[in-house]
């Protein structure tokens, strides 16, 4: 006999996202189809960060050789709340008896002001979440759990690194056999180091083929470069967010990039400050592919992703640009941020969502298992 129709955590906030410091509330839903004893209902928020990977060697001789697992891991812990929302007045710890119907329980917590963004990765994650559970010492409780994104602020008008215009420039020569043919040079300009989501990197860029080869292609491609740390391991991945391309240049041939436009999408800010075993760098790649035996041409520029954009990048949108809709993530929150005449929407993370299950969870666990972060997207001019 199900008695149990449902039990869900809403949020206050209906698609999940706070900011660092805010308050974090909703409420617990119960529908009960019949009275069901338990001991209390309980509300449990947690943030932490965590780092595992695994290292697999063989060992011994011959046919004594067996398979040595090494595991890396580290932990991080932010905050452990939890707070009983139903128990029994008259008689505290012990069981009771809740009629059939529908109950709704509020909580509140005070999310401390220096947490680090969400982030979910390869080999670790940043992640908050909110448990429910009614309580069954004498049989297995009831779970219910969800994930909720929290934001930290990142603002690039305190780097002074951020403003500043990037110009780089490579030559390569290729060689044909026995004789040496023209170089292919490059030469990159960006406006700055500093972007926040949504808002488009401008690429100005020249490539000259004095060789004896055909290339390929170029392209430009915006990497994230993310490094766990445990107390003696470190471990780095690179991932791909956005490229662009252009294709074959002849011998002999120039092809520019004329202001191209590169939108940075939904992904969490640089560094992940606040967390000491995670960290988050991006890198813009400019590469120029020869056809035939040689290595790629190859520019990389460091790029700073922010939450509060430059007030210089602003002021020139506001005054050249007029702004778009929405760049494709929906209806638009008309929410001026740092002062800024820019609307935003909060968007799910480009890398997409992860199952929240974990060991310690039991079997039937209810709720939003699968999660997907969401980031502060302007709507930028193109």
């Amino acid at each position: 006999m199900v008695k149990l129709k449902t039990f869900e955590i809403i949020l206050s906030a209906s698609d999940g996202f706070f900011m660092a410091g805010e308050i974090l509330q909703g409420y617990v839903t119960v529908d009960l189809k019949y009275p069901m004893k338990m001991q209390a209902i309980r509300v449990f928020a947690k943030g932490k960060a965590f780092v595992h990977w695994t290292e697999q060697k063989m060992r011994g001789p011959g046919q004594s050789r067996y398979k040595d697992i090494k595991h890396h891991h580290a932990t991080e812990e932010y905050f452990d709340f939890h707070t009983t929302v139903l128990k029994n007045h008259d008689k505290c710890g012990k069981k009771f008896v809740l009629p059939a119907g529908k109950y709704s329980y509020p909580f509140r917590f005070q999310l401390p002001s220096s947490l680090p963004s969400s982030y979910e990765g390869e080999y670790g994650y940043v992640r908050y979440y909110i448990k429910a559970a009614i309580m069954k010492p004498w049989r297995m409780d009831h779970v219910t759990k969800t994930a909720f994104t929290v934001s930290s602020v990142l603002d690039l008008n305190s780097l002074p690194q951020a403003s500043k215009s990037i110009q780089k420039s490579a030559t390569k020569q290729l060689c044909c056999l026995c004789c040496s043919s023209g170089p292919i040079t490059t030469f990159l300009s960006i406006d700055r180091h500093g972007f926040v989501p949504g808002e488009p990197i401008t690429i100005n860029a020249e490539i000259e083929n004095l060789s004896g080869r055909k290339i390929r292609s170029s392209s430009v491609t915006l990497k994230m470069k993310t490094t766990f740390h445990t107390t003696q391991q470190t471990r780095t991945t690179s991932s791909v967010i956005t490229q662009l391309r252009h294709s074959c240049i002849g011998k002999g041939q120039t092809d520019t990039w004329n202001g191209e436009q590169m939108f940075v999408p939904a992904i969490p800010p640089s560094y992940l400050l606040g967390c000491n075993i995670i960290e988050i760098n991006y890198v813009l790649e400019f590469r120029v592919d020869p056809i035939g035996p040689a290595l790629e041409l190859y520019i990389p520029v460091n790029i700073i992703i922010g939450t509060i954009p430059l007030s210089s990048s602003v002021n020139h949108y506001l005054r050249f640009q007029q702004p778009h809709s929405s760049n494709g993530y929906g209806a638009t929150n008309n929410m001026p941020m740092n002062r800024l005449s820019l609307q935003t929407v909060n968007a799910e993370y480009i890398l997409g969502s992860v199952n929240i299950k974990e060991e310690d969870d039991p079997e039937y666990t209810r709720g939003q298992l699968n999660y997907t972060p969401i980031y502060t997207y302007y709507i930028w001019g193109g």
